[in-house]
């Protein structure tokens, strides 16, 4: 018989003990897996975790030495009362503000008052806590966030915006004094210059002056010539490193003191102390 017989290795069946070697081997890779995948989400959290700032319960900003991410104090003179134009604009801008805010920017609120005896305070003083689709479900409620966000930002904002319609002629409109006290108080404080914490200051007024030792009321003059003047050096205070912004509201009984004339003496008056006019806004309703 010519040929070669072509011999076949047996075949075996693997036994109980190599399917359980298998199996063995099979689970300590899936528990590795599990492992790494357990270990990162752990990462994760106390990731997110040590990034938590501490925050304060009533103002929402943070307690740590940096403090807000950033200022925005508000003037708002009220001293004489806004048309209805003028109302509805000042509203909608406010409110493009106030939704424009990143968690942690602080808002401040103060109205143009007189500073004899104490200095201005703020009606409104809150860091935004944040929005409900801004936190991360691991470490906080989106649900009980937003609602936070609506009840104890939003809302009080909202009362404020609308007490713009309750503004009254008054004896007298010390802007000047009302900045600085803004100024010596928040802006300007050692610790927001030493974080170098960006900070605006919003001014809304026709920005027409009235004191007892100065009125805008009458010939407003050159600022060269104000510079020079004792009441001057008595309301100045430093505004370095502060963006302001004008929110001109012009009246129809001060329109001929009112213009590019008197913006131009403001600019001048705030560049004068180190601030920046980042713009002015005339206020429709005129």
């Amino acid at each position: 018989m010519m040929g070669i017989m072509q011999q076949h290795e047996p075949q075996h069946r693997p036994s109980r003990k190599d399917k359980k070697a298998v199996q063995v081997r099979r689970a300590i890779g899936l528990l590795a897996v599990l492992c790494v995948i357990m270990a990162g989400i752990g990462y994760a959290y106390f990731y997110l975790q040590a990034n938590v700032r501490p925050i304060d319960s009533a103002t929402f900003c943070p307690r740590d030495e940096k403090g807000p991410h950033s200022i925005t104090a508000i003037l708002i003179d009220l001293t004489d009362p806004f048309n209805i134009t003028q109302q509805a604009a000042l509203k909608d801008r406010l409110n493009d503000l106030k939704d424009r805010a990143s968690q942690y920017d602080l808002l401040e609120i103060y109205s143009v008052e007189p500073t004899q005896t104490q200095l201005l305070k703020p009606k409104f003083s809150m860091c935004n806590p944040g929005r409900g689709e801004e936190t991360n479900s691991w470490i906080g409620n989106p649900r009980l966030i937003e609602e936070r966000w609506q009840k104890l930002f939003d809302a009080p904002l909202q009362n404020l915006f609308n007490s713009i319609a309750a503004g009254n002629t008054a004896a007298v409109s010390p802007i000047m004094e009302s900045i600085q006290s803004i100024v010596v108080t928040k802006l300007g404080a050692q610790k927001a210059v030493e974080e170098k914490i960006p900070r605006r200051l919003i001014i809304i007024s026709d920005l027409l002056q009235y004191v007892k030792d100065y009125s805008q009321y009458k010939h407003l003059g050159s600022f060269a010539q104000f510079r020079d003047t004792p009441y001057y050096q008595n309301v100045r205070s430093d505004l370095s490193g502060i963006d302001v912004e004008i929110w001109y509201v012009r009246r129809q009984n001060t329109l001929a003191l009112q213009g590019e004339k008197h913006i131009d003496f403001w600019r001048d008056y705030l560049a004068d102390q180190g601030g920046h006019v980042d713009k002015v806004w005339y206020v429709p309703g005129t």
